[in-house]
């Protein structure tokens, strides 16, 4: 079980994390309380994710006191996703060979991105194509993000902003500067 708080104290993330014959099932919440760039959410996730730290499949489900809503993003068998939206139409969004997503507002999943490119272990620069996801509307859209470790931080450029974090020995965040914090 993790838990971060932002440095403001209005962003919650927890997540628990489940192996299973080496692979694994996330399944977390995010809470923000109101603030001056959206109002109050929720946004809760399920997540199958393979030995090699590869996003399967995600579910998530944002709600606000207008609306709920709920997509599925599954990776198929040739490494393309497809996305189940509200009104059961199925699509494929990203390109080929997309493995990572990137929830604003989420540490997990850009956990996910640090150890599935071993950033957590090794000194390196790496550059990954994203599915970028949007925690209050839930708009899918292929990004890019920019990520390099040294023997203290990891670096990163995703499509929401640029950060330095801290990790511990599993390659999980436990700090991002300025951001938030593992509690």
């Amino acid at each position: 079980m993790y838990t971060w708080v932002s440095d403001t104290g209005r962003v919650i993330e927890q997540v628990r994390v489940v192996s299973e014959e080496g692979a694994s099932r996330a399944r977390g919440r995010v809470v923000s309380a109101t603030h001056s760039d959206h109002d109050a959410f929720t946004i809760e996730y399920e997540a199958e994710i393979s030995a090699a730290f590869e996003l399967r499949r995600v579910r998530l489900t944002t709600a606000t006191q207008d609306f709920e809503r709920t997509i599925e993003l599954t990776c198929d068998a040739e490494g393309s996703w497809q996305l189940d939206d509200p009104s059961d139409t199925r699509s494929r969004v990203g390109g080929v060979g997309v493995k990572d997503i990137d929830l604003t507002y989420s540490v997990f999943f850009a956990s996910l991105i640090i150890r599935r490119l071993g950033l957590d272990t090794q000194q390196d620069s790496a550059e990954a194509r994203v599915l970028s996801v949007d925690s209050l509307t839930l708009e899918v859209s292929d990004d890019t993000v920019t990520m390099s470790s040294d023997d203290e931080q990891i670096y990163g450029i995703t499509a929401t902003g640029s950060t330095t974090a801290t990790v511990d020995p599993d390659g999980m965040i436990l700090e991002v500067h300025g951001l938030s914090r593992r509690v």
